[in-house]
């Protein structure tokens, strides 16, 4: 039963849009590009009472908010109470997303589930080269079962009031030039397991869009032909492909091949000068440990804002000075967020010290260009 008599926040107001509930600490992949491995807790676990607190203090009625998922760096799907949750949710008038690496989408039970529940859904199937793809997820399953798991799932939820996205990883890498300044300037050119560029991508995925293409409809067979065509990408990439519409196999399920963020890059990355900044991330997280953090890429209590067993959210993001200093270009900041600023090299971090000082158009435009 909903709990009416807690008192309401809108994450909007400090800044969030997307809340991320790690509700179990276990994953079934290992992949090279995400912090789980890093980790050292893979067992933790929010009680059902510690999320269904959590939930009811998010105001449903917050214009700004977008949805609430059950992942951070899990797999929601090995939990066995990720139904309950996700309806538990729903029944706060929040709307879900389930983020999922698909893996788990063989099951009947978890089908029947999700048709009976309807979550927005993500599976991440990002990368396509069949000489990484082991390596890169940590998985020992042939790139063509995995995919052909996810193409017998969209094949069983075709036309049900489900929306699906299967995202296919690509760098930053279209523009050469900006590629090769990027080298120059030591900044990062994206996660090397990724393809390279949009091209690469796109011919890695040729081969598995056979799959997709054989069970799509014929109204949205003629554009997924055109990924095979080289001398057509360009009119259907462009430098903003983030924002891309996909490819359409069903009414209700997209392919899309989308700039893929480094994930890791807080370990690996040397930090910035402390307060050259301001972060305006969207997505708060909550660990399964408790610890509340701002930040999709924060898998540890490193730049932990408060233990969500211990306060509640209101008192976590009210008196937090963290937050403070991190939406503002002045004050200290955490070494964490300095190295998520940073850049993979010292010379990186020299340079990105530098544009950092420049009036703020010029700033932007060269951000854009190298950053």
């Amino acid at each position: 039963m909903l709990n009416n008599t807690v008192n309401k926040i809108k994450l909007s107001n400090y800044g969030f849009n997307i809340l991320q509930i790690e509700s179990i600490a276990a994953c079934n992949m290992a992949c090279s590009f995400c912090p789980y491995p890093l980790k050292d807790d893979f067992e933790s676990k929010l009680s059902i009472q510690e999320i269904k607190k959590i939930l009811d203090q998010v105001d449903s009625n917050d214009d700004k908010f977008k949805y609430v998922t059950f992942s951070q760096f899990n797999e929601p799907l090995l939990d066995k109470r990720i139904f309950e949750i996700i309806e538990y949710a729903q029944n706060c008038k929040l709307k879900v997303l389930m983020v999922t690496n698909g893996l788990l989408l063989n099951k009947e039970k978890n089908i029947d589930l999700i048709k009976k529940l309807k979550p927005d859904m993500k599976i991440s199937l990002q990368v396509l080269d069949k000489n990484l793809h082991k390596e890169a997820r940590g998985l020992n399953m042939e790139l063509d079962n995995y995919v052909k798991t996810i193409v017998n799932f969209c094949k069983k939820i075709k036309d049900e009031p489900i929306n699906v996205i299967i995202d296919i990883g690509s760098n930053f890498n279209n523009n050469k030039f900006n590629y090769f300044l990027r080298k120059i300037l030591g900044f990062t050119t994206g996660d090397p397991s990724i393809p390279i560029d949009i091209k690469t991508a796109i011919n890695q995925f040729k081969k598995y869009m056979t799959f997709f293409y054989e069970i799509s409809d014929k109204e949205y067979r003629d554009k997924l032909l055109l990924l095979t065509k080289n001398n057509e990408m360009k009119n259907l990439f462009d430098k903003k492909y983030i924002y891309q519409e996909g490819f359409k196999i069903y009414n209700n399920v997209t392919l899309n091949i989308k700039p893929f963020w480094y994930g890791r890059r807080i370990k690996d990355f040397k930090p910035i000068n402390e307060n050259a900044f301001s972060c305006k991330t969207s997505i708060l997280g909550v660990l399964s440990d408790g610890n509340v953090v701002p930040c999709c890429l924060a898998y540890d209590d490193s730049i932990s804002l408060g233990k969500i067993n211990s306060n509640s959210l209101y008192e976590i993001l009210h008196q937090n000075e963290f937050m403070k200093n991190l939406r503002k270009k002045n004050g200290s900041k955490h070494v964490t967020c300095r190295k998520c600023f940073g850049a993979p090299t010292n010379r990186g971090v020299f340079f990105k010290n530098i544009v950092n000082k420049l009036p703020k158009k010029l700033n932007s435009k060269i951000i854009n260009i190298a950053g």
